[in-house]
């Protein structure tokens, strides 16, 4: 592989503060990159969102390509937010598959159903529960609470009574009181998460740091606004989407495979480079981590 290339996919600094430093990409370093998305599709072709994680892949390696680095790195969002989203299904509840597949999630959104931030979910679990485990259960005291009167998304809600006998708790004394009466609460709505409030939570519930994944997803929200970057040569803008995508999958893979990555999760906030994915691809395909082999 190209010396100018290598050592651009070993920086771990954001993409912004290195994509005037991208060299650009030779037709080797393509063709390897797209070994890497049909290997990846492979892994998670049977998770749930699987399906649309490796769309958003293709149409990133094709959007690269035409040197659309707006386009591309969108999909590099998707991505993240798609492997967060079903993560964090998978590890609290279908409803929220089915606030999706019904097309209420933007409904609940406009009626006020929202998670600003992990910050603020967590707060609001321990608040309740004096802990911070994010599960199938305790997700509903993140969201909102009301009466019989005001239960207007019944399918999304769980009883105050069934959440604490679920969770083999007593209810503490204090009052719980419906949001829009101010009448005692008999159930808890679900709320939606926002972007950075879903990679936060999907993190938390499988033991992962967010800051990486966070900033990542920081970083090509502000490649898409305020900056763009429409002029860029086509070769230098596969350079930067691939980087990018490739420390996309460094983490995806561990909020998707936790079990598999139990050694790199926890309070590191080391993020993994390119490099160093593709080192390691490599070794699980030809057992050898020497890069210089690649392509």
């Amino acid at each position: 592989m190209d010396k100018k290339l290598i050592k651009f996919l070993s920086t771990t600094e954001g993409t912004l503060s290195v994509i005037k430093k991208a060299p650009p990409s030779d037709d080797k370093f393509k063709k390897l990159i797209k070994k890497v998305i049909i290997d990846e599709s492979k892994l998670i072709e049977n998770v749930l969102l699987g399906e649309d994680m490796i769309n958003a892949m293709k149409v990133g390696y094709k959007n690269a390509i035409l040197g659309f680095l707006h386009s591309a790195e969108e999909n590099n969002r998707f991505l993240i937010e798609r492997a967060s989203l079903s993560t964090f299904i998978t590890h609290t509840t279908t409803a929220y598959y089915e606030a999706l597949k019904n097309m209420d999630w933007h409904k609940l959104v406009d009626d006020g159903f929202i998670i600003r931030s992990g910050g603020e979910a967590l707060t609001k679990i321990r608040k309740y529960t004096g802990i911070r485990e994010v599960n199938a259960t305790t997700i509903y005291f993140t969201g909102v609470p009301v009466c019989e009167k005001h239960l207007k998304w019944e399918k999304y809600a769980m009883s105050i009574h069934e959440i604490f006998s679920e969770l083999g708790m007593k209810r503490n004394k204090k009052e719980i009181k419906c949001k829009y009466c101010k009448n005692d609460a008999k159930y808890f709505i679900l709320a939606m998460p926002k972007a950075s409030a879903l990679i936060a939570l999907a993190c938390e519930t499988v033991g992962k740091n967010s800051n990486s994944l966070l900033k990542i997803y920081a970083n090509l929200s502000r490649i898409l606004h305020p900056y763009g970057f429409t002029n860029l040569d086509k070769d230098i803008v596969f350079t930067i989407w691939a980087r990018d995508l490739l420390m996309i999958l460094s983490e995806i893979n561990e909020l998707l495979f936790p079990c598999n990555f139990k050694e790199r999760r926890g309070s590191s906030n080391n993020r993994k480079s390119a490099l160093q994915f593709l080192k390691d691809w490599k070794s699980r395909k030809n057992s050898t981590s020497n890069i210089n082999g690649i392509g």
